[in-house]
């Protein structure tokens, strides 16, 4: 699992190292040890929180900075435009080729959205994407929104994705 360690992420990290109980069922869920991460001690800053069942090297996190973006953005642009990154079709193509077989259209609206969520999640990713505008301070190239009210959390979310592979 590879989470932003900057701003929310470190509440959302700090609920991921202790382990976790269900309470309706009272089943126990082990632990994440963290490791590697794009900050030299950050494997030192969790590590008091071990246990015997702790799920080993789970977590890996990423500390956010200038250059660290412009590395992850340079990647990512690199990735695309080589082709070893591939897009899925655009929701209403897929929608339109779903409703096109038998099988589409006997499932159920519950289902039909199901199947369609990765492409729904993919043409939010699209224009998220589009919406982001290359500006250079320094050495460091910046990625602003042109529209605040289009978020790039996907975005984020896969050009992380993209860098934790780059370094693994």
């Amino acid at each position: 699992l590879v989470v932003d360690g900057n701003g929310p992420g470190v509440t959302f990290i700090d609920y991921l190292v202790k382990p976790q109980i269900d309470t309706d069922t009272n089943e126990i869920y082990p632990d994440f040890g963290v490791y590697g991460g794009t900050k030299v001690d950050i494997e030192q800053e969790y590590k008091k929180y071990k246990t015997a069942n702790t799920e080993q090297d789970a977590l890996y996190i990423i500390m956010a900075n200038a250059p660290m973006n412009s590395e992850a953005h340079s990647n990512a642009q690199t990735q695309l435009s080589s082709g070893k990154v591939k897009m899925l079709i655009d929701e209403r193509a897929a929608k339109s080729k779903l409703l096109g077989t038998v099988k589409g259209n006997n499932m159920k609206p519950e289902e039909r959205a199901d199947y369609l969520k990765p492409f729904t999640l993919t043409s939010i990713l699209k224009e998220e994407m589009m919406n982001l505008r290359e500006e250079n301070e320094g050495m460091n190239i910046i990625l602003k929104q042109a529209n605040r009210g289009i978020k790039k959390d996907k975005f984020s979310a896969f050009e992380y994705g993209l860098y934790y592979i780059k370094q693994e």
